[in-house]
């Protein structure tokens, strides 16, 4: 099961995520996935009950890598309390940023579909540094990257920023 979710998480990066779009104004949906990949700054972690990212986190280098963790246990806990996890993370962050994606939650209009390998379901968390994810972050909106995006997003990205 874990190899699978892995392969799909790797698939869906390079057929989503490093593909460029109208909607991020070229660039790719996340423009610095592929050169980490290509960098092995992409650590890949399974887990069943969210606690286990607490170790993450508290692992999680400072500087241009990622954590990229699959939730299997997503089912034990409703989409909600998921979001107000995040929020709590996200609050009390110590240097490290959460980002997480419940497999309830409602479809993202900005990605392209993506079918997958027929890994089971799973919910998807990012754990990153906050000042590279900043940094990265800045420069991206230089480039237009977030010209679509409505001026309370482009806010709290800059709120967040400023962390």
């Amino acid at each position: 099961m874990e190899a699978k979710i892995q392969e799909e998480i790797r698939q869906w990066s390079r057929e989503v995520l490093e593909v460029p779009s109208k909607e991020f104004n070229g660039l790719a949906a996340c423009p610095f996935a592929r050169k980490a990949w290509a960098k092995g700054k992409v650590r890949f972690n399974m887990i069943h009950n969210l606690n286990e990212c607490g170790e993450i986190k508290r692992n999680c280098p400072d500087d241009d890598s990622v954590d990229v963790v699959a939730w299997v246990g997503y089912q034990e806990v409703p989409v909600d309390k998921f979001d107000n996890w995040i929020d709590e993370q996200n609050d009390n962050h110590n240097g490290v940023w959460t980002i997480g994606f419940h497999p309830d939650h409602p479809v993202d209009e900005s990605l392209e579909e993506f079918e997958g390998n027929g890994a089971p379901d799973y919910g998807l968390i990012l754990i990153q540094s906050l000042k590279h994810l900043s940094k990265s972050s800045e420069s991206i909106f230089k480039k237009g990257y977030y010209n679509n995006y409505s001026q309370q997003d482009k806010e709290h990205i800059k709120e967040r920023n400023l962390r």
